[in-house]
């Protein structure tokens, strides 16, 4: 294994290569450690659901220095100053979740990158000591570097994905079968046809503009290598408390057959 340098994550998906990895709810610099060195190419702190704070979030970015994979957060919205803390602390990439219209898209773009590009805040110190930069190194080449993931978790995402995939900048549009659920109405009802009737049309849009990478979750090893094969570059592979949880029912009930 090698290490991840900034903006290696992003170069992998336009080379047109599969990158996998894990969503780590769980406020611990430990797990991102374990994790870090379990194979997949990036890890995705969640900011959005868990309980996670920035001085927690820097300390798990850094956890990730001199491993292979790339840290990316995702935040709760596209606010500027979430945005710009989490990339000052060293991730190299961010997810927004609940995109669902060009505009809303654009703006993931301009707080992500610094002018001419976007209007992201110069304060760069800890992301360029993360990745082992000169400020102004870091500055030169973040534009070009940091990853940004927009979630499709509505229908009106969905149907707006022709005018969302027009922006430039971005790099992964990932569909989130379970939010889309529940906005169908269906709820966790993974199989249900009006689901996958939606889904297979998000894919079909996101998959005839090769330059952004399709993403999506797996809940198994045979799904993730389905949604490879099928086209998928971005797989979230679950998340680290499905991880534990899923290894211990599965160890208590192996005792007590």
């Amino acid at each position: 294994m090698g290490t991840a340098e900034l903006g290696s994550l992003r170069r992998t998906l336009a080379a047109g290569q599969a990158t996998i990895g894990y969503l780590v709810t769980m406020p611990s610099v430990a797990m991102v450690q374990a994790l870090a060195r379990s194979g997949v190419d990036w890890l995705m702190i969640d900011t959005e659901h868990a309980a996670i704070g920035i001085e927690t979030v820097a300390a798990m970015v850094g956890a990730t220095s001199g491993t292979p994979v790339t840290p990316l957060v995702r935040v709760p919205g596209p606010r500027p100053e979430l945005v710009k803390q989490a990339l000052d602390c060293g991730a190299g990439g961010v997810v927004f979740p609940q995109i669902a219209t060009r505009a809303e898209a654009q703006v993931t773009v301009e707080v992500t990158r610094y002018a001419p590009v976007g209007r992201r805040g110069y304060g760069p110190t800890y992301a360029a000591l993360r990745w082992g930069m000169t400020n102004i190194e870091y500055l030169k080449a973040a534009n070009e570097a940091i990853l940004n993931v927009v979630l499709i978790e509505s229908p009106a995402g969905v149907d707006a994905l022709g005018e969302i995939l027009a922006v430039e900048g971005l790099d992964v549009v990932a569909i989130a079968r379970g939010d889309l659920s529940e906005s169908l109405g269906v709820a966790g009802q993974l199989d249900h046809p009006r689901l996958r009737e939606v889904v297979a049309r998000a894919e079909a849009a996101i998959l005839a503009r090769p330059a952004v990478a399709l993403g999506g979750i797996a809940f198994a090893a045979d799904e993730a290598r389905a949604m490879i094969a099928r086209g998928y570059r971005f797989v979230v592979l679950g998340s680290d408390a499905g991880l534990i949880s899923g290894a211990a029912q599965r160890m208590v009930q192996a005792i007590r057959a």
